[in-house]
């Protein structure tokens, strides 16, 4: 009796698990925001924990490399050898706040400075733009003027405004509303110490990174068994291959651009060359969409000045632009995320709209390591089939007619086929 109600349950366990597929994947596509909700209070629940996964993440890659160099000074079996991780971790440290304080000393205050001098200058930009855009269109013979338009005589007359007298006025309204900000001062301080048991966290990970490796291993695959145990170390290997990869490289590249950027716009005397310098280098860790972003803004920016100036501005930066797609970006990030362009835009569409600006920065890698396991699946498929595609062919072991073309036939050869 308890052999025929196991054949039976090995029976019906497929049609149950096709059953619970379905159900979930319906839940996921018709009610997206419950699923959506639901993630978003269980992630609520871990976020000192994924603060500390994603502070270990990254210092983890300078820690590496930090490490590497201490085996060539620190020997083996010496005192310091001890206390090699700790010594890590602190280098590590003093490096990654060394270039936060760097950039909060040196460049945040010139790009605070530049953005001043717009408020301050806020008539001048938005009637420098209209200005420039109308003598366009004149030199274009378009009989049609911005200034025409009764909304934007109204902007341009805005300019007029005693801009000093309305942030008092905002900034009244903001100290008598006490309620406001101690609510908003409450949510800071919880952020913050949220965030900073996170950091403190991540610091106890890496030092025992190896030891909560083993941990997280034995769990897998105690609860998974040894050959799928197998296969999830390889695609968790791949996911942090690919991560590291592309999270390294758009950094490093971002750092280049900006020094790139700042030298050339100095040397070439373009306007506001922190501030829009600082915006490409930032947009950059966006592929795509944010040096067209990017290069939008400045132009703006730069039409507020001079329209001629603005041209030459665009035409810089397309030929900046080639020699990083050319020379800079295969060398620092190389062929580590291996992901086509149609999909690198169409992640970075569907995880802006579902996460915003992280769900931007994370699409890329992500939908590189889904795309890198769905190659995979179809390959193994085939290759059980035992069938290769080509470009233009598909060759099939088993058949006798092993190989068919994917060209279209010549007109001969389907006149010879009518005829048969």
């Amino acid at each position: 009796m308890m052999n025929k109600n196991k054949e039976d349950l090995k029976k019906i366990r497929p049609w149950i698990l096709l059953v619970t597929y379905t159900i979930l994947f319906a839940a996921f596509v018709f009610r997206f925001d419950v699923v959506t909700s639901v993630f978003s209070s269980f992630i609520g629940m871990f976020q000192s924990i994924l603060y500390a996964i994603g502070f270990a993440f990254v210092i983890n890659v300078v820690m590496v490399r930090v490490e590497k160099l201490l085996k060539h000074v620190i020997k083996e079996g010496s005192f310091l050898h001890r206390f090699k991780r700790g010594i890590a971790i602190t280098l590590s440290l003093i490096i990654v706040f060394g270039i936060l304080i760097l950039m909060f000393s040196i460049i945040v205050p010139r790009i605070l400075e530049s953005f001043v001098q717009l408020l301050n200058n806020l008539s001048g930009l938005l009637s420098g733009i209209v200005e420039n855009i109308d003598k366009m269109l004149t030199t274009l013979n378009i009989d049609y003027q911005l200034t025409d338009i009764g909304q934007i005589r109204e902007l341009l007359n805005m300019g007029s405004m005693d801009w000093a007298k309305i942030s008092s006025q905002v900034l009244g309204f903001l100290s008598n509303s006490a309620g406001g900000i101690w609510d908003n001062a409450m949510s800071f301080t919880a952020r913050f110490a949220i965030i900073f048991t996170g950091f403190m966290f991540s610091l106890y990970l890496l030092s025992g990174k190896e030891s909560f490796i083993r941990q997280t291993r034995k769990v897998v695959v105690a609860a998974c068994g040894a050959n799928r145990s197998k296969t999830i170390f390889y695609w968790g290997t791949r996911a942090n291959q690919i991560f590291t990869g592309f999270i390294t490289g758009q950094l490093v590249e971002a750092g280049i651009l900006w020094v790139l950027y700042f030298v050339t716009m100095k040397l070439f005397q373009f306007p506001y060359p922190e501030l829009i310098s600082t915006l490409i280098a930032i947009c950059s860790l966006v592929p795509v969409f944010g040096s067209m972003f990017a290069m939008s803004v400045g132009a703006i920016l730069i039409l507020s000045e001079n329209f001629s100036t603005a041209v030459l501005f665009v035409i810089y930066y397309q030929l900046m632009q080639q020699f990083e797609d050319n020379v800079i970006y295969p060398r620092v990030v190389g062929n580590s995320v291996g992901l086509p362009g149609l999909w690198v835009l169409l992640s970075i569409f569907v995880f802006g709209a579902q996460f915003g600006i992280i769900g931007m920065l994370l699409a890329v890698p992500t939908t590189a390591f889904f795309y890198a396991m769905f190659t995979h699946y179809i390959n193994e498929i085939l290759k059980k089939r035992k069938i290769s595609i080509t470009d233009t062919e598909m060759i099939t072991a088993d058949e006798q007619d092993n190989v068919y073309s994917f060209k279209q036939p010549k007109e001969s050869d389907s006149q010879t086929t009518e005829k048969e």
